[in-house]
């Protein structure tokens, strides 16, 4: 169950930000900044590259801790980049960007920590496991 729970959570935080992120409201932006998308492929990019390696060690190698780090290290970069936003006049929603705001929460902050959340869980049974080998 943990291998299924890391898988959707790297999906989550890299395969959805491409097939969202690729299109008018960010990377196609026409009110984006030239650079500012040359950050955006980068980030999408890594994040892919690392969710090959992740898969990889995870259903290859049966390294399932290591496949949750790299994805703990995605998810939580995320949630860094939303709460240092005052700090570097980041906003959440960019200028020509259109998102939904179920409950009053912007998307993005509600599915990266949802994918968080869950990869919380599948660390959490991870580590229980190791435990019990240990015992």
């Amino acid at each position: 169950m943990t291998k299924f729970l890391t898988t959707f959570a790297l999906i989550g935080v890299s395969i959805v930000p491409i097939l969202q992120d690729t299109g008018i409201t960010h990377l196609l932006n026409p009110v984006w900044d030239a650079h500012a998308r040359t950050h955006l492929v980068w980030m999408m990019a890594s994040n892919f590259l690392i969710f090959l390696l992740a898969i990889y060690v995870l259903w290859f190698k049966h390294m399932e801790f290591l496949a949750a780090l790299l994805s703990l290290c995605m998810l939580i970069g995320y949630d860094i980049s939303a709460m240092t936003m005052p700090l570097y006049g980041g906003v959440p929603l960019g200028e020509g960007g259109v998102e939904p705001k179920p409950f009053g929460i912007p998307i993005n902050l509600l599915f990266f920590n949802l994918m968080l959340v869950i990869q919380i869980i599948s660390t959490s049974l991870i580590l229980r496991k190791k435990e019990n080998r240990i015992l």
